[in-house]
This record gives C-alpha cells, sequence and structure tokens, in this order.
C-alpha cells in the first residue's frame, strides 16, 4: 500500500479488532487514532492519512467537514468510514449499513413481508438497523425505553418474525444481561444482537433454549471492515474471507472451559493448553480459594457445600465473562443450573472423560463424602449436556491437551 495510512478515529478506543480485521482481510496496515473532540477538524483536513473509519462519538460530528456522502450515509445521518479521494475532498460513507446486512442474511431470516422488532430503534446504530430491514423489505418496529413502541408493548408484535438488539445492553462486562425476554414472540424465526463481547449475549442463550437460531454482532464488525476495504484500496473479500477470519477471532477470543469428574486432570491439562496457546491459565478453585484466604475443602467442610457453591458461582461469574483464558472448572461447578449460562456465554467447553477407577477422593471431601461412582452418575449427564467437545484422557497432560485442541478446531 505505499506510505497510504488507514486507522480507525475515535476518542478511548481501548482494544479493537480493526487493526487484525484489516490485516487479515486485505494486508493492510491499520493504525488506532485517538483524538479528541477539538482535534478531530485538523485530523480530518491534515491529510496524513488515505482512509479511516470513524467510531464512537465521532460518528455524526465528522459530518460537517465532509464534501461528499454516499446515499447510504445521507439515508442514516451518519459515517463510518472516510477516504481522500485522488483530488484532496473527503467521501464519507456508512459501512455498518452493509455490515447488518449481511447479519441478516446470516441468520437464514427472510424478512421481506414481515415483521421485525429492533431493541433500541431510537439510537445510532438502531437506525441503521430500522433502514436495513425496511429496505429488505420487512416491516421494522423500534422499541425503546420511552416512544411510540415500549418494552410493554411487546405482546402486540408477537407475529415478529426477527428480533434485534441494537444496544449495548447484554455487553462486557455487564453480561450476561438482556434488554427484554423473548417470552413474547410465539412466531419467532430468529434473534440478531449486534453485541459481539460476549461471544453469546443472554438473549442469544435465550433464542438458543427456545431453539430458535441466533446470530452475534461479531459477523457485522467484520463485514463493514471488507467493505470499507473496498473503499480503501478496491480490495474487495469474498463472503468466505469474512466468515472464515470471524470464525477465527471469536475461536481466539473465547475461553476455553475444562470441565470434568474430580481427579480427572483439568489443572494440568488446562495449564498445557494455555502453555501451548500463549494464553492465561485460570484454575477456578485456585482463584476462589485466593479469594477466601483459605482452602475450598476447609470451606465446605466448616461452612457447607451450598455455602461454597455460592462463592464458587460468584467466582465464575467474574473470570467466565473476559476473553481468551482457559479456565479449570471445580468438579462440581455443573451441580448450579446458573453456572451454564456464566460459562457458555464466552468459552467453548472441553469435558474431559477420564476412567473412573482412574480417579482418587483424597483430599476431596465431596468425593469421600458420597464416593466417586455416585458422583458419576450424578454429575455425568451433566457434563455431556454442557459440554461442545468431550475429550477421553491421554496418557500424559499435554496429549490429552493436543487432543483437546483438535476436537476444537473440528467441531
Amino acid at each position: 500500500m505505499g506510505t497510504a495510512r488507514f486507522g480507525l478515529l475515535g476518542r478511548k478506543l481501548g482494544h479493537s479488532y480493526s487493526p487484525l480485521i484489516h490485516r487479515e482481510l486485505v494486508g493492510l496496515d491499520y493504525e488506532l487514532f485517538e483524538r479528541e473532540p477539538e482535534d478531530v477538524e485538523s485530523f480530518l483536513r491534515d491529510g496524513a492519512w488515505d482512509g479511516i473509519n470513524v467510531t464512537i462519538p465521532y460518528k455524526r460530528a465528522v459530518v460537517p467537514y465532509l464534501d461528499e456522502l454516499t446515499p447510504a450515509a445521507q439515508k442514516l445521518g451518519n459515517v463510518n468510514t472516510i477516504v481522500r479521494r485522488a483530488n484532496g475532498t473527503l467521501l464519507g460513507d456508512n459501512t455498518d449499513y452493509a455490515g447488518f446486512k449481511a447479519l441478516v442474511e446470516a441468520s437464514g431470516v427472510d424478512v421481506a413481508g414481515k415483521r421485525a422488532v429492533v431493541f433500541g430503534g431510537t439510537g445510532g446504530a438502531g437506525s441503521t438497523c430500522l433502514a436495513v430491514l425496511e429496505d429488505m423489505g420487512a416491516q421494522a418496529i423500534s422499541v425503546s425505553r420511552r416512544g411510540p413502541v415500549t418494552y410493554d408493548d411487546l405482546g402486540a408484535y408477537a407475529d415478529a418474525a426477527l428480533v434485534v438488539n441494537a444496544t449495548p445492553v447484554g455487553m462486557y462486562p455487564a453480561c450476561p444481561a438482556s434488554p427484554a425476554s423473548l417470552e413474547a414472540f410465539a412466531a419467532l424465526e430468529g434473534v440478531v444482537d449486534i453485541v459481539y463481547n460476549p461471544a453469546r449475549t443472554a438473549l442469544m442463550m435465550e433464542a438458543e433454549r427456545r431453539g430458535i437460531p441466533a446470530v452475534g454482532g461479531l459477523l457485522m464488525l467484520v463485514a463493514q471492515a471488507a467493505a470499507a476495504d473496498t473503499l480503501f484500496c478496491g480490495a474487495t473479500p469474498f463472503a468466505r474471507e469474512v466468515a472464515a477470519l470471524t470464525r477465527k477471532i471469536s475461536n481466539n477470543e473465547q475461553n476455553i472451559a475444562l470441565i470434568g469428574m474430580p481427579g480427572s486432570g483439568k489443572t494440568r491439562v488446562g495449564q498445557a493448553i494455555a502453555a501451548r496457546l500463549g494464553r492465561t491459565h485460570v484454575d477456578l478453585d485456585w482463584e476462589l480459594e485466593r479469594r477466601l484466604g483459605r482452602s475450598c475443602s476447609d470451606v465446605i467442610t466448616t461452612e457447607g457445600e451450598d455455602a461454597f457453591r455460592t462463592e464458587e458461582t460468584a467466582t465464575l461469574g467474574d473470570i467466565a465473562k473476559q476473553s481468551g483464558l482457559v479456565i479449570s472448572c471445580g468438579g462440581g461447578v455443573v451441580t448450579r443450573p446458573e453456572n451454564y449460562p456464566l460459562l457458555h456465554q464466552n468459552s467453548r467447553i472441553v469435558m474431559l472423560d477420564r476412567p473412573l477407577d482412574e480417579l482418587s477422593s483424597k483430599g476431596r471431601p465431596i468425593s469421600a463424602r458420597d464416593g466417586v461412582a455416585h458422583l458419576a452418575e450424578v454429575r455425568m449427564p451433566l457434563y455431556r449436556a454442557w459440554a461442545d467437545v468431550i475429550v477421553p484422557s491421554q496418557p500424559s497432560p499435554g496429549e490429552t491437551a493436543r487432543v483437546a485442541l483438535d476436537a476444537l478446531e473440528n467441531h
């Protein structure tokens, strides 16, 4: 690309997937441009860049400084992509339109002639969603806390085929959380949530429980970047490249969580997986002991299993919402149903399946109290139900780690 410069303009950008996405899609060197409001005009006019994406809070603020808007940007009233043309003029576009359209198409719902309900339709993201849905032939209904249609009115739209969450509700770190229940929608065919962290929002997990297809916002992020790259350098990534990169980022960002019977090797295998991938390993029991200042067995013995499980759930909630970890869970994590969504929201779950005669109850008060066979009778169906992949234990933790990673790659 020569000396061309591309990047993302925003105020506080923090961690961003954008440099990775543009590098992987078309090989762009892509920078993060953090600027305060008073510096935006000079940044736009200084000529030191060739193409930028724009994020909150500048999507509308940049419009007065642009020479021309595409029809999509004119319709939406905001810009997320700017290119500097050969004559120095600035063209503003909104590739979020293309990104959200790709998300709707990925949901598999043919929205033409059907109702689509958009939570947060009065916001900037919501207005984009409404415009795309209307252009796709849907009757798009905006739902907000205050407005013509509120969350109290959802029962009037029971025939909606698609529900879209365009609010930040459910986004990390305030997750899992949902703007509303899907209970009112008897004819629902799909759910789209533009939140991409965590991988599965509470709304998506509710759809999953109801057997309704759901798709998260990471695909929208990659697809809008692909549309921007066409403007930046004329390269148009194929849909299959966009889908493959979305999957790659999702797998890299999700945790890998290990579950299984006490003594099945979750800690050592977790450490081996973390070493292979260069990730941080967290043993949930060790983290719990660090927080409580005493051993898990001491808490169970002195305060009872219920008290221990309450503390375990609280710790899991804090750890499992993070990204890119390897988490070794305690053997009894599956005994609390509320732990599954905490783990499932941002983890790929691996069950380690070790023969019962190789398990020991030494130092494990619940195993010693109830017996390994009884625990297995109760817990094994839960492990299997929670797991994305089931991995038989191998002769060494390193070999088990290799088999687990192969299973996840092929899942």
